[in-house]
Formats: C-alpha cells, sequence, structure tokens
C-alpha cells in the first residue's frame, strides 16, 4: 500500500465532450505516496478559443487566465512523465481520463500505462450514507477547505485529500467484509479490485482479530446491537414541574444554556393537562416558543410516571431523525432520566439479512447491483437500526432494494437463520421497552389503517407539523398505477424462457403446470396493460390542452370511468388476478414442501412472497379505481411532457379524510396533541378542525411568538407594480426582475423569493441573470441551478452575494437564520393553480355539499401556505427582516386581510419603489 503513487487529476475544459473540439483549460495533479500529499502541479493552458460563458460562470476562469498560457503540446511531455505508471485517480474517473487521453493523443505522446481508480465509486461505497456524493458536498460533509470549487488546482488538492480518507477507511473495515468486496469488485473495472486484494491479503497474514463492536456471523459482519430497557431508580424524581418556578429551577440544574419562555411553559401544562384529562388538543407554537421541548418535557414524565409509550409523530424521516439525535440528548440532560427512545419505520424499510446474503451469491455483474451490495456490506458494519433511509441508493439500487426488503415470512421464521439478528425484529423489541417512540405520519396512518400491525399498543401521541396530518392521511389511501411499475413487475416475473421469478420457479417446481397458465396470463396482460396505457395517452392528447394532467372522473360517488377505459382496466384486472391466483398456489405447494428446500431455495420463495404483496397491492388498486363507490375518490392521468407511453400513470387521491380520522383515530385513543406553527386562519382553529374531523369541544391553544416583530420586521407592499391579470408574463417578469435587483442591491443579496409557479420563476431568473447591474450575485433557482432545495439552502448560506429564487417546496422547512436571510420576497399570494386536478376536485366537492369553496378551501390552505412562507423570514430572537408582498390583493380585498391578520403584528408599509427603497435602507440603517 505504501508503496504505491496515486495520481490526483482534475481538469477544467471549455465543455464536457472530449470527443468533439472541447479542450482543457486547466490541469492540476496531486501526487499521493506513503499516505500523504507529497506534490502538486498545476497550470492553465491555452485552447486557442473563447471560453464560453457558461464554463466562465462556472469556474471563474476567464480568457485573459489562459491568454498567455503554455498549448497542451508544450506541457504534454512533462505530464506524461509526471503521471505515467501511477495510479490515476478523479472524481468521476472517466471524463478525466478520457480528456486526458484525448490531448496527449492529439500531442503525440506515447500512450498512458496506468490503472483507474474513482474517488465518486469509493465515496459511494465507502461512505454510503452521505446525503451526496459530489465535491463539494463531500469536502463540506468531512471538513475540508475547499477555497475554490470548480478551479483544477482546488478540486484535485480536494480529491487528494479525499481519497486518503478513503483509504484509511477502507483499512479499518474487518476482514470479512472485505473478502465479500473483493469477490464483488471483480466485476468493476479500474484498480478497486486489486487494492482490496492486497488490504484482504495483509489482514490474513497477519491474522487481525475482530474488534469487539462487531460480530461476524455466516461471512457477513454486522454491528452489535443490544435491546435498552430503561432503568428506574429511586432517586429519580418523576413528579412533573408542575409551577413555572419548579421548570426554571429544573433548566438551571442542567448543564444546558435554556432560556426560560412563558410561552414554552404554557404549552408544557397544556400538553400535560390534555392527557390528564384525556382530551384532544390543538396547540399553534408560534416560532421561537421552544415548540419540541414544549411537548417532549410533559411526554417523557408522563411515560415514566405512568410506565407507558408516548408515541410522537413528525411529517418527514429527516425530522424524525433531528428529534431522536438532537432533542432526546438534550431530554435527557435536562432531566437526568435514561430515556429510551426509538425510530420506528414501516417494515419494508429494514433490510432481510436472509435475503440478502443468498442475493450476495448470485453472479449479477450490472453496475447497480454490484455498487449497492458493496455500499450494504459496508453499511452493515455501521449501522444499529437496518433502517435503508440511511442509505444513499443509486436509482438501480432503489429497484434492487425490492428484492431484500422486509415483508415479513412466508415460510416458519425458524427456517430464517438470521432470525436472531433481524432488524425489524430488534427495532419492535426496542419499541416495546421504549419510553418514547418516534414515527413519521405516514407510518402512524399505516398502523391506523392496517388495525395496529406496526405500533405497539399506545393510547397517547403527539402529532408534531399537524397541518400536515391531513395530507398524510390522504396519501396513504391514495396512489399511483403506473405503465412504469407494472413493466417493472412484469420484467422480475419474466416468461419460462427468461432469467427471473418464473423460470426460477420452474427449476423448484418442475411439476406445476399452473406456471405455463401463469405465462400465458403474463403475456395477454403485457397486451391488456399497452392497451390500457395506450388508450390514457390517447385521451390526454386528445384533450387539445399543453398539459400533462387530466382528470378523467372528480368524485367516483357520483361518476365512473367512460366504458372503453373500464373494459380495458377490467381486462387487464381479471388477467393480474389470473397471476396471483396461480402464484399463490405455487406458493402454497412451496409450504407445504418446506422442508426440502435449502436456505437458498427458501429465501427465493421468501423473495417470491415478497413479490407477491406488491402485486397484489397494485392489484387492489386498480380493482379500487375500477369499482370504488364509497370514498370521495378522484381520478386522474399524469405524464411527462412528451407525454409517452412509458410516463403514463392513473392516479387516484382521497379527497376527504376527516370522517374517518375522527371514526377510527381520534376517537380510539384517549388523548391527542396535534402542534405546528400554523394551524389558525384568522386566529381560528375552525378549519383544520374541521378538515381533521375533530370534535369541537377539544382544547385549542394559540401561544404567540415571543419575537418583537413590531421593531424587528417590515411589510413592504409596491403600489406600482404591474397586475398579474392583463398583463403578459414577458412584461410582468421583466418588471419583477428590475424591482427584484433594486431590492438586491439595498440588502446585500441575501434575499429569498417565493413563487407559486415554475414558469414566472424561470423567466425572472433568466432577465436577473441577464442584469449587468447584479452581476456581482450568484442567483440560485429551484428548477434551474443544480442540485436540491437543500443544497441550494447550503449553497446560499455559504455564499456572501447571493440571491435564492424558489417554488412550492421552500415555503417551508427551510432554516436560514441570522444575517444570512434579511429580505423575504412573496411574489403572488400562494393559492393553489386552479388547474390543479387535485384542487379542482376540492372546489367541486364543497360546491355539492352547499359549501363557499373559496372560504372553506381556497383561501384557508393559502393563508396556511403564507403563514409558512412568512415564518422562513425571523427564525431567532435577533433576527431582523423585511417582507415584499408583491401581490396587491393582500391590501386591496376583504380576504386578503385574513393573510396580514394570520400572521404576528408587523408594520406595514405601502408606496411606490423609491419609496420602499428607502425605507428598506431606513431599516437596515
Amino acid at each position: 500500500m505504501k508503496n504505491r503513487r496515486y495520481i490526483v487529476v482534475d481538469l477544467e475544459t471549455t465543455g464536457n465532450q472530449a470527443t468533439k473540439a472541447d479542450k482543457i483549460i486547466q490541469f492540476s495533479a496531486c501526487i499521493v505516496e506513503d499516505g500523504k500529499i507529497v506534490d502538486q502541479f498545476s497550470t492553465f493552458l491555452n485552447p486557442e478559443k473563447r471560453i464560453p460563458p457558461f464554463i466562465k460562470e462556472l469556474t471563474g476562469i476567464v480568457d485573459k487566465d489562459v491568454k498567455d498560457a503554455p498549448l497542451f503540446e508544450d506541457v504534454s511531455s512533462i505530464i506524461h512523465s509526471l503521471i505515467d505508471g501511477g495510479i490515476f485517480v478523479a472524481h468521476n474517473v472517466s471524463f478525466d481520463w478520457t480528456f486526458l487521453q484525448k490531448e496527449m493523443r492529439e500531442a503525440g505522446e506515447a500512450p498512458l500505462k496506468m490503472k483507474l481508480l474513482d474517488t465518486v465509486e469509493l465515496a459511494r461505497i465507502m461512505y454510503p450514507t452521505v446525503d451526496s456524493f459530489k465535491l463539494q458536498d463531500l469536502a463540506d460533509e468531512f471538513g475540508l477547505g475547499h477555497d475554490a470549487p470548480h478551479r483544477a488546482d482546488s478540486d484535485a488538492r480536494v480529491t487528494a485529500e479525499l481519497l486518503l480518507l478513503f483509504l484509511e477507511k477502507l483499512e479499518s473495515l474487518p476482514l470479512a467484509t472485505i473478502r465479500k468486496l473483493t469477490t464483488l469488485a471483480q466485476h468493476l473495472t479500474g484498480f478497486l479490485a486489486e487494492l482490496l486484494f492486497d488490504i484482504e491479503m495483509r489482514k490474513e497474514r497477519e491474522m487481525e482479530r475482530l474488534d469487539p463492536q462487531w460480530l461476524e456471523y455466516r461471512g457477513i459482519v454486522i454491528r452489535q446491537k443490544d435491546v435498552k430497557v430503561a432503568q428506574y431508580s429511586r432517586a429519580d424524581n418523576l413528579t412533573y414541574p408542575s409551577s413555572d418556578d419548579d421548570k426554571i429551577a429544573l433548566f438551571q440544574t442542567a448543564d444546558v444554556t435554556l432560556v426560560p419562555r412563558v410561552g414554552q411553559f404554557l404549552m408544557m401544562d397544556t400538553v400535560m393537562d390534555s392527557w390528564k384529562a384525556e382530551t384532544d388538543t390543538l396547540i399553534e407554537a408560534g416560532t421561537g416558543i421552544g415548540k419540541t421541548l414544549g411537548y417532549f418535557l410533559p411526554a417523557i414524565y408522563f411515560a415514566k410516571e405512568r410506565q407507558i409509550p408516548i408515541v410522537i409523530s413528525t411529517y418527514t424521516n429527516l425530522l424524525q431523525s433531528q428529534i431522536f439525535h438532537k432533542d432526546i440528548p438534550l431530554l435527557a440532560t435536562l432531566t437526568g432520566f435514561d430515556i429510551q427512545a426509538v425510530v420506528l419505520k414501516g417494515r419494508d424499510h429494514y433490510i432481510n439479512l436472509f435475503k440478502f446474503e443468498q442475493l450476495l451469491t448470485e453472479v449479477d455483474k450490472t453496475y447497480d447491483v454490484v455498487l449497492t451490495k458493496m455500499q450494504l456490506l459496508v453499511w452493515l458494519t455501521e449501522t444499529t437500526t437496518g433502517d435503508i433511509d440511511e442509505v444513499n441508493l443509486s436509482g438501480g439500487g432503489q429497484l434492487f432494494w425490492n428484492r431484500m426488503k422486509h415483508t415479513g415470512w412466508f415460510l416458519s421464521p425458524t427456517k430464517d437463520p438470521w432470525l436472531a439478528y433481524d432488524f425489524y425484529l430488534f427495532n419492535q423489541k426496542q419499541a416495546k421497552a421504549a419510553d418514547l417512540i418516534i414515527v413519521n405520519h405516514a407510518l402512524l396512518l399505516q398502523d391506523h389503517y392496517g388495525k395496529g400491525q406496526w405500533l405497539p399498543d399506545y393510547e397517547y401521541a403527539v402529532i408534531d407539523e399537524a397541518h400536515h396530518f391531513t395530507d398524510a392521511a390522504r396519501a396513504q389511501k391514495s396512489f399511483v398505477f403506473s405503465y412504469r411499475r407494472m413493466k417493472f413487475f412484469m420484467n422480475r416475473l419474466g416468461t419460462l424462457g427468461k432469467e427471473a421469478i418464473l423460470k426460477r420457479l420452474e427449476w423448484m417446481f418442475p411439476e406445476q403446470h399452473q406456471l405455463f397458465d401463469v405465462e400465458i396470463a403474463v403475456v395477454k396482460l403485457e397486451e391488456a396493460l399497452d392497451d390500457l396505457f395506450r388508450l390514457l395517452a390517447q385521451k390526454l392528447l386528445k384533450s387539445h390542452k399543453n398539459t400533462t394532467e387530466l382528470i378523467l372522473v372528480e368524485n367516483v360517488i357520483d361518476e365512473k370511468l367512460d366504458a372503453a377505459l373500464f373494459f380495458a382496466g377490467e381486462k387487464a384486472l381479471l388477467l393480474m388476478r389470473e397471476v396471483s391466483v396461480a402464484l399463490d398456489l405455487i406458493l402454497t405447494e412451496g409450504k407445504q414442501k418446506a422442508e426440502v428446500f435449502d436456505e437458498k431455495e427458501s429465501a427465493f420463495l421468501e423473495e417470491v412472497y415478497s413479490f407477491v404483496i406488491d402485486w397484489k397491492k397494485a392489484e387492489n388498486q386498480l380493482a379500487t379505481m375500477l369499482y370504488e363507490k364509497e370514498e370521495a375518490m378522484m381520478l386522474y392521468i399524469e405524464s411527462d411532457r412528451h407525454k409517452s407511453l412509458g410516463s403514463m400513470r392513473l392516479r387516484a387521491d382521497i379527497i376527504q379524510v376527516n370522517h374517518t380520522l375522527q371514526k377510527d383515530f381520534f376517537d380510539t385513543k384517549k388523548a391527542v396533541v396535534l402542534t405546528s406553527a400554523t394551524l389558525t386562519v384568522n386566529d381560528s382553529f375552525a378549519y383544520i378542525q374541521a378538515e381533521l374531523g375533530l370534535d369541537a369541544d377539544i382544547i385549542t391553544r394559540q401561544i404567540k411568538s415571543p419575537f418583537h416583530y413590531d421593531e424587528n420586521a417590515r411589510i413592504l407592499i409596491p403600489s406600482d407594480m404591474l397586475p398579474v391579470k392583463g398583463t403578459s408574463l414577458d412584461d410582468y417578469t421583466s418588471r419583477l426582475a428590475s424591482y427584484l435587483s433594486a431590492i438586491a442591491k439595498e440588502t446585500s443579496g441575501r434575499m429569498l423569493v417565493l413563487f407559486t409557479a415554475n414558469d414566472m420563476l424561470q423567466k425572472t431568473y433568466r432577465k436577473m441573470n441577464q442584469d449587468a447591474s447584479i452581476a456581482e450575485y450568484r442567483i440560485l433557482a429551484q428548477g434551474v441551478s443544480s442540485g436540491s432545495p437543500a443544497r441550494l439552502t447550503k449553497q446560499f448560506l455559504a455564499l456572501d452575494k447571493a440571491i435564492l429564487l424558489g417554488t412550492m417546496t421552500f415555503w417551508e422547512g427551510v432554516d436560514i437564520p441570522g444575517d444570512d436571510l434579511s429580505c423575504l420576497v412573496i411574489v403572488r399570494l400562494p393559492f393553489a393553480p386552479l388547474e390543479d386536478p387535485y384542487t379542482k376536485a376540492q372546489i367541486t366537492l364543497r360546491k355539492k355539499m352547499g359549501q363557499n369553496a373559496f372560504q372553506t378551501y381556497s383561501l384557508p390552505e393559502a393563508v396556511l401556505r403564507f403563514k409558512q412562507g412568512f415564518g422562513r423570514l425571523i427564525r431567532r430572537e435577533a433576527d431582523r427582516g423585511i417582507v415584499f408582498v408583491f401581490d396587491n390583493r393582500v391590501d386591496t380585498t376583504n380576504f386578503g386581510k385574513a393573510f396580514l391578520h394570520s400572521i404576528p403584528e408587523v408594520p406595514i408599509v405601502k408606496g411606490r419603489e423609491q419609496e420602499l427603497l428607502e425605507e428598506v435602507k431606513k431599516f437596515f440603517e
């Protein structure tokens, strides 16, 4: 290992295509030997052509930088002698290697003799849980200085530092894991297989002993884990601190800095009173209250005192993780209790180790499959949960996951040699011994609709981010029947002549004639599905609209699918049922013969059982679409903009869930506390109560934010902005872009602009980007700039002068505290677009119920979203900032007042552009 010479290379080029006329404009190579960077060579190169604008923007390299630089052929021999014979390393190695080979050929140099190593591939394998494998993101993740991203010298240095990290991690892995990685790496190109083999041989020679943190079983290494049961001590004071003085005293005894807040104390008491009185409660906790601790403190006292579990439900997996890793330790420090908490997910989030072990023995050279197996081997040395959400899988890896996800046991669990180490059972045991069970809304509702299959018995719960609870309930009962998913199922089934499920079943059940019936049904089903989805595509094309969505049935209670679609769907459904009936018969025979099957065959039967569960779910969904007449449900077509057959999706959305939530969920619990920063409209809980189906006599508490909005914020409403109605999109976005540029100059950027429509965002972005007066500002735009919302937010925080344009994702959940965000712009009041199928169905349903759809649905939904958007500005007590609302309906209409009455009291200033810019200047002075 130490004698190896790694040449870590990065190139900047005039474009992405080595096969065309693109050229290298900067070359850098770091030499890594003996576990350290020993040298670096960098040079600009003259491409003898102009550098394209997008490359200038990306790299910061301009024409004058390369004007007097050498041509590649002038330094080709130096580069050749420097790197030849070493191991060529790069981040996405094929790009740099292809470009360098091409330039070397053109310079007349001899072919390079090098083995290749890709740090993207190494990162995916060594650190499978990292959110992003981009170079900048990895540098951030590991705290590596990366002063000039997209400059070859800086990129090469960071890549070399990452290489050293990855090599160190490789060396630390246990021998059994390295053995399996070495076997799998034979199917990859490049140097990795040789590197792994050398490490394996050295570890064999040294007879390395397994670290106690690990356990090796059947050749796979997993992390040791034990079910932790809460310990109760006589010294534990389990009496809830009921007075404010008691709470202050508790805060002072803990070794943490906590500021006593009246609103937070009120929330704690309201939660405790709710559970004691066994009454459901709605609490709107304004920003800065300390909502999480506001329910966590009474929850742990109540759980300890009664020795029962309390369920805490959040909206997303990310929030679950934050609560577990940040808030539970704080709660333990504060109370001094031994707190047992567990994050629980649905069963198919956990890996089935028996299936995984058998899949490791299958020779599948598909890149994504090999990579995923290697990722999971490393991950198993680290995880104590077995939750696949921890792993950053590729698209192909996510499909492969379907073959090893947990779906319970078809054969007796005793046939599973991994039963003692099963992650799903471990998490279930942990949940039964826990004080606090942290779930997301999806699992809570899945458990509710599945009659308690996943969670231990519980009677008290907290639902955080409660404004999303009805959305989550609808999502649980809504579904998509797609062409792509059905094709995936058909490929997994295969035929008797193709290496897939049916072929393998034929080997196991040679006398089973049902398999021929299945094959005939599959062939017919392929044709029936093509007919069904072609019919959907034709309907979408005939709608004569530039749309990718088309409502088929607005409410199945009153309408049904047209005859042609109904019969096409029914034909496909009958064939799906033929397949599932035949597979059930084969599985039944498999269960009867279970004793004759070896482990590989048993694991395969479990995989078939899992497949049949998914198949029947799709079958039941299609049946629901065709025959459902009880629930308020809409059906519509979705596709991509090309309306291609492969993109066709038949979607069913439940429109109302309030009655089932009340009867089947809230009425079955003793007390549920629902909380969020946005629950009221015009200081009333009426809308959210109706949506959730909660009784009128529940406890409601509105706790205002403690922040001084009157001093620290302003709302500015332009009186000279063009009206949206009657103004072309081009004219409107030109004026908007000009206005935003003027504001940016006064606020030094630090501006988040919230849109409700992608086309308006994109046009505004393009016009701002062409404005020379703000050339020094970096403009980031959702859907235009590369990266997820989280990545764009991270970039925004890292830049001194930046403007961030976002759509609906950015209206909530984005946390940009302090001086990083000084100006929030709301372009339009966030009403859902009327052409949105779901919105249309809601409006139609409410009209049929004799309600005013605008007052009972459109307005309250928009107000709650507006409150979420407004909440992005002031996140901490010392934050200051301004909010521009460009939609003057907030001031000129009666309904507009509902928006302003629903947020904290903030001084409002109306005026023309120059007057408002003066106000901005004065505010920040």
